[in-house]
């Protein structure tokens, strides 16, 4: 069989919903990757936040990270490297008009540091890497970060995001998180998983035809289009499940990505036999 190039999303996918990995999980990555299969993740997180992930799954393949805006392989140099980042000027209007626009919390994530300003009570949980996190000032902001997420009141999200794009339309892209938390994610202008997922086939020479991703929210439309094989998990959104070339049978709490690669790979092992 032709080498793959397996695109992992994490929260909703991967992982269980205590953000934990399966043991069916690990093992399977583990066997596709012995295989000689290239098992990545492509996160919203930041490397902070999915580390000990990577380190679970015991993957030596690169690793992109805030959807898209950081390429890099874990624990080692990498001339493949690369990041997107914000302007300083984005971070410094919204420190300024923080209290204004109805934005609790901002958290500006680089990848060796995270920064915050504003407080939430929900941001811990998704967050967990904001815990004794350092003051997000002007002057503690010393580089462009790759990723700002805004917790903001409900109310005024609609207002938020158009606010930015008003402003700061030609920079950046803002996401909006599904559910019921108002939480937004912004980045480069034109940077989203699909962008990262693209520059790994690139330098693995793996042509989209071989590339399986795995999402269920929206950050991970752009991948799923862009992978030969786009599967959207049984948990996932109505409007993912749709753009999906496939669903699987399983959610995350019941190891549906372990389910679908072992069904897949054992079907297609069957079938060149």
């Amino acid at each position: 069989m032709e080498q793959k190039l397996i695109a992992l999303d994490l929260d909703g996918t991967t992982l269980n919903a205590n953000s934990q990995l399966n043991p069916a999980t690990i093992q399977t990555m583990q066997r596709l990757q012995a295989a000689g299969h290239i098992v990545s993740i492509v996160t919203g997180r930041s490397y902070q936040g999915s580390r000990a992930i990577y380190d679970a799954l015991h993957l030596t393949s690169p690793m992109i990270n805030f959807n898209g805006s950081l390429g890099h392989l874990p624990h080692q140099s990498w001339a493949g490297e690369y990041q997107f980042t914000v302007n300083k000027a984005v971070v410094t209007a919204l420190l300024d008009q923080r209290v204004q626009l109805g934005i609790n919390e901002i958290i500006a994530e680089t990848k060796h540091a995270t920064l915050t300003a504003g407080q939430d009570l929900i941001a811990g949980k998704f967050f967990p890497e904001i815990a004794g996190s350092p003051e997000l000032t002007p002057q503690t902001l010393t580089r462009n970060p790759n990723s700002l997420v805004l917790l903001v009141q409900a109310e005024r999200r609609t207002a938020v995001v158009d606010w930015i794009d008003h402003y700061f339309g030609d920079l950046v892209d803002v996401g909006v998180w599904g559910g019921p938390n108002a939480i937004l994610e912004v980045t480069s202008k034109g940077v989203h998983k699909a962008k990262g997922l693209a520059y790994l086939a690139k330098q693995f020479n793996i042509e989209r035809q071989n590339i399986i991703a795995f999402g269920d929210e929206h950050n991970d439309l752009e991948m799923l289009q862009f992978a030969g094989l786009g599967v959207a998990m049984a948990n996932g959104t109505e409007a993912i499940r749709t753009a999906a070339d496939d669903v699987t049978t399983y959610d995350n709490d019941q190891d549906g990505v372990a389910h679908y690669l072992n069904d897949y790979f054992d079907a297609s092992v069957a079938l060149a036999e």
